[in-house]
């Protein structure tokens, strides 16, 4: 079994919350040769501006993307069938004017749930997606579901000449809230970032 480190970073950017849009926007920088990674929805990132009459300085209420809504970020890994893919979020839980670190800061919590039952719909996958709890950082999973029970599956096809191993996708779905915007916060680009490390084992070699 080997293990191939994937390191991708994403950055985040609020643009100005009093009366304009709002958006987190992020970018995978890099990507492996043997897992593709695609930004299939909301390349641009996290979308509030359907949220913006509930973001208020000063209001104690979150606001949030959830699962269901247009805006949340949906990424897709393609990779072999038989690899085991470990993939770690770790992000900055406050956005900064500018991304300076200092000043106002907006509290934002990061969400994400994965699919990997190898259905064919976004509606399909989004109704069952596995929501990983907000303290959970890392998680490992296989990219097609195993069935619980049952015979177990016949070993991997050691590689060959001429063989071309089947693969499948790994769907993550990115999304989150914004907490209690602070009552002095000014209008500005507020940034972040998250960083999301996916590593894989191949089971063949």
């Amino acid at each position: 079994m080997r293990k191939h480190p994937l390191h991708i970073v994403l950055i985040l950017m609020l643009l100005p919350f009093v009366s304009v849009a709002q958006r987190i926007n992020f970018k995978p920088f890099l990507q492996g040769d043997n897992v593709i990674l695609t930004v299939v929805s909301n390349p641009l990132g996290l979308n509030f501006n359907l949220k913006q009459p509930l973001i208020v300085a000063g209001d104690p209420n979150p606001v949030g993307v959830l699962l269901g809504d247009n805006a949340t970020v949906v990424i897709e890994l393609d990779a072999p069938l038989d690899f085991d893919l470990t993939v770690e979020f770790s992000w900055t839980n406050t956005l900064s004017l500018n991304g300076l670190g200092s000043g106002v800061l907006i509290p934002f919590t990061l969400r994400y749930a994965y699919n990997n039952t190898g259905e064919m719909t976004d509606l399909e996958r989004r109704a069952n997606a596995v929501e990983v709890p907000p303290a959970f950082h890392t998680v490992t999973l296989p990219v097609l579901r195993r069935r619980a029970g049952g015979p177990p599956l016949p070993p991997p096809t050691p590689e060959h000449d001429g063989y071309v191993r089947p693969r499948g996708k790994v769907y993550f779905y990115i999304y989150g809230t914004l907490d209690p915007v602070p009552q002095n916060a000014s209008a500005g680009n507020y940034l972040g970032e998250i960083n999301v490390n996916v590593s894989y084992a191949d089971n063949v070699n």
